[in-house]
């Protein structure tokens, strides 16, 4: 799901079956696999490719999840100074890192600007569109799916667990779980990086990015909207805060800028870990 290998783990209290915790973690994949159907890029009738195609002036009707992920886009892209920034599927598809089809805007010559101008939030789920749009939530989608997962397990009166997508991690309960980090040097091997309570971390890393247009064997698949070009990452970047859609976020915006800033940093009760 969402383009990665996930994983989800639960316990429940002495009261609780084998059987209601089996189907809490049923719950929570469900959960996961929604998120993948409303905003995969690569999907024509999500609502993400739905924007992507559409003209400017439309008025597009999206989920809910939707509409609060492209909220939290646009707050995050305000609040960076545009460095994170969501409209940037052109890009990638110029670098062979998305194809072409997933959306008719990505071709267009109108297509131009930032996540700002692009859309509008509207209220009652809509999304204004200004100009053609390439939006790929594949920055912060991940991260609101393990949200999401974490929320069906507690709704199930799970008492602790884990969510892992392929580098995004939140965990729940009393007690602390491990935490394992691929090595930017050798990824086949992982290393421990400490415990993680009530939290989520996220990683971004340019290990497994293949593109055809690479500048050096550095570059990773973030793009830097105020230039246009690949963020070039010697290590992994990882992030630990409040909760995995910003956790998955931040780790762009600290790629880029090298820190976090002092705002978003206290808004999202996050800190960069060691390289």
């Amino acid at each position: 799901m969402l383009g990665t290998f996930v994983s989800i783990q639960a316990t429940g209290s002495d009261r609780v079956t084998p059987e209601c915790i089996q189907a809490a973690i049923d719950a929570a994949f469900r959960a996961v696999a929604r998120v993948d159907l409303l905003m995969s890029v690569h999907r024509y009738r999500s609502d993400i490719g739905r924007l992507n195609r559409s003209r400017p002036g439309a008025s597009v009707l999206v989920h809910r999840w939707t509409y609060q992920v492209l909220s939290q886009a646009q707050t995050l892209w305000r609040d960076s100074g545009g460095t994170f920034d969501c409209n940037v599927g052109k890009s990638l598809m110029k670098a062979g890192l998305l194809p072409k089809r997933c959306g008719s805007g990505a071709t267009s010559p109108a297509l131009s600007g930032t996540l700002g101008m692009a859309i509008t939030l509207r209220a009652h789920r809509r999304i204004g569109v200004a100009r053609s749009s390439s939006i790929d939530l594949g920055g912060i989608a991940k991260g609101f799916a393990i949200d999401q997962a974490v929320q069906v397990l507690q709704a199930h009166h799970m008492s602790s667990g884990v969510v892992n997508a392929g580098g995004d991690l939140r965990t729940f309960g009393q007690a602390a779980q491990p935490i394992w980090r691929r090595c930017p040097t050798d990824p086949s091997t992982a290393e421990p990086i400490g415990h993680l309570q009530n939290g989520a971390i996220a990683t971004s890393a340019p290990y497994f990015t293949q593109h055809k247009r690479r500048v050096n064997r550095y570059s990773s698949a973030i793009v830097n909207p105020k230039t246009n070009t690949f963020c070039a990452m010697p290590n992994s970047v990882s992030v630990i805060a409040r909760t995995g859609m910003l956790a998955d976020a931040l780790t762009k915006i600290a790629a880029i800028r090298g820190q976090l800033p002092r705002r978003l940093a206290r808004h999202a009760n996050a800190r960069l870990v060691g390289t």
